[in-house]
């Protein structure tokens, strides 16, 4: 075949290169807009993303080059992979260009986007996590790692010494919640141990060089300064440091029963060894010895070991049984002088502050007290005094007679209570016993016949006591018995026939003559 000229060879290239420029001016022409900033470079080559009017062939097209786009949804994985509409759809219907080169082509909503269409669901306190805590503003959001520790560095207080499978322990709803289980590496967590902060035992957070003996964490708690060992176990357990399981009979014959039980070793034992107690009371509680001795050394005889207050004590072997109120009273209300010798047994030895009747009723207070309470109901019979209490005195409350608890100081005659009742002013003596009685002061048995010297007969037998008596002040034994006295007003003679009306006129009626 013969070659072409050289003219003709440089003619077509010249042809070509004009045909090229003219399609880039034609798709200047009829391109809708300009592209985004991030595909300005393809302005110029409409081929590099349009073939046609086949949208298939578009979409090839962008996975050409969103080659990581076309992975997720080969592996049905990232978003394009996991949304339907992404894998339905072409990549148009959401990716919209030739709107300028500002325009915002990717078209994510934060606010509205759902995260389970993503490799990293958002749960526990991430949903709570605003985006740029993990997408890094202008990164693509695809690179935001999903391994724990990239977004927990500054949290990580192993420094990196455990992995960065931080979900072996963490969990995405609190950071300090933590599920290891310490039994896998042969020290079960148990009693006082589980509530143990990690850092406590693990100062460094280097676990691997955590102790596992007792002494190697509980050295500077060790109040015997090792004396008894490095097995601590042995003696306390490890629901508290304090709750020891010594077994003090068996290893000393001396049991810690009921109060001696919650105390603390050092509470008798002042030395380490623990060999310088004594068993006996008074090497521990001389102190507490109120007695001071006086009752000698052996003070289970009263006390026991549940509390050093309580006494087993049985007082009815002195021949002075507390009953009532006195078996609750503290023994030194009684026993002052901490020797049981010394207290008294009559009342007044110890209630003498509390006589009210300044020792006019004696000494002999359980003659009318009773010890289930000093106040409680008297025993005390009136009707065996001078004075028996009857009608309305039996119902009287003793305070109306009695103004204090000096009973002595109330007289017995009825004036001593009544003067202020009395309306004869005391004209008719003290003995109102002679015409009033103890049912009711208004009730009088007064025989004007039989305790006078004036009968009332005919009408004066139904005339009120004022109509003769009208002067309270005036005695009564002073009121004048002569006719005229009361009827001068009623004589029609004006006195003609002196004054011995009962002469001629009857009592019947002052009209009635006597024939």
């Amino acid at each position: 075949m013969p070659s072409l000229p050289i003219t003709r060879v440089l003619g077509l290239i010249v042809l070509m290169a004009l045909s090229a420029t003219a399609d880039a001016q034609l798709s200047r022409l009829v391109m809708p807009g300009k592209l985004t900033e991030a595909h300005a470079e393809f302005e110029g080559d409409c081929g590099a993303c349009h073939s046609g009017n086949s949208e298939a062939v578009q979409d090839a097209l962008c996975l050409d080059c969103h080659t990581e786009v076309g992975d997720d949804i080969t592996a049905a994985a990232g978003f394009h992979g996991l949304f339907d509409a992404a894998t339905r759809n072409d990549c148009v219907s959401c990716h919209t260009d030739h709107e300028g080169r500002d325009a915002d082509i990717v078209g994510l909503n934060g606010g509205l986007f759902d995260h389970r269409w993503t490799d990293f669901p958002l749960t526990g306190a991430h949903p709570g996590v605003p985006c740029t805590g993990c997408h890094a503003p202008g990164d693509p959001h695809r690179n935001a790692s999903t391994v724990c520790v990239d977004c927990h560095t500054d949290d990580d207080v192993h420094q990196g010494g455990l992995g960065a499978a931080c979900h072996d322990c963490h969990n995405d709803s609190d950071w300090a919640d933590i599920s290891f289980d310490h039994a896998e590496f042969g020290f079960r967590l148990t009693g006082g141990h589980a509530n143990v902060a990690c850092q406590d035992c693990h100062r460094d957070y280097q676990f691997d060089a955590a102790p596992t003996s007792c002494n190697g964490c509980h050295a500077v708690d060790d109040v015997h300064a090792g004396s008894k060992g490095t097995r601590c176990d042995q003696c306390h357990s490890v629901n508290t440091w304090s709750g020891i399981s010594f077994d003090h009979f068996a290893e000393t014959g001396f049991a810690l029963t009921a109060g001696h039980g919650g105390l603390v070793c050092e509470a008798c034992h002042s030395q380490p060894d623990y060999k310088d107690a004594d068993a006996a009371c008074a090497s521990c509680h001389a102190a507490d010895d109120h007695h001071q001795g006086r009752n000698g050394a052996e003070c289970q005889d009263c006390h026991n070991t549940i509390r050093w207050s309580e006494s087993d004590f049985d007082h009815a072997e002195t021949g002075y049984e507390l009953v009532g109120k006195h078996a609750d009273v503290a023994c030194n209300a009684c026993h002052q002088s901490d020797h049981a010798a010394d207290a008294p047994t009559e009342c007044s030895g110890c209630h003498q502050a509390d006589d009210v009747h300044a020792g006019q009723l004696g000494t002999d207070c359980a003659s009318c007290h009773q010890p289930d309470g000093w106040p409680a109901p008297i025993r005390f019979d009136h009707d065996l005094t001078a004075f028996p209490l009857i009608g309305l005195h039996a119902t009287t409350a003793c305070s109306a007679c009695h103004e204090s608890q000096r009973f002595h100081d109330v007289g017995s005659t009825c004036i001593d209570c009544h003067a202020s009742d009395d309306p004869h002013n005391g004209t008719l003596g003290e003995n109102c016993a002679s015409c009033h009685n103890a049912n009711d002061w208004a009730v009088w048995s007064f025989d004007h016949n039989t305790q006078t010297d004036f009968p009332l007969t005919g009408a004066h037998a139904d005339t009120s006591c004022g109509a003769c008596h009208s002067d309270p002040d005036v005695a009564l034994s002073a009121t004048p018995m002569q006719c005229d006295a009361c009827h001068r007003r009623d004589d029609p003679h004006n006195g003609e026939f002196g004054t011995r009306c009962d002469q001629c006129h009857t009592t019947v009626d002052f009209s009635e003559l006597i024939r």
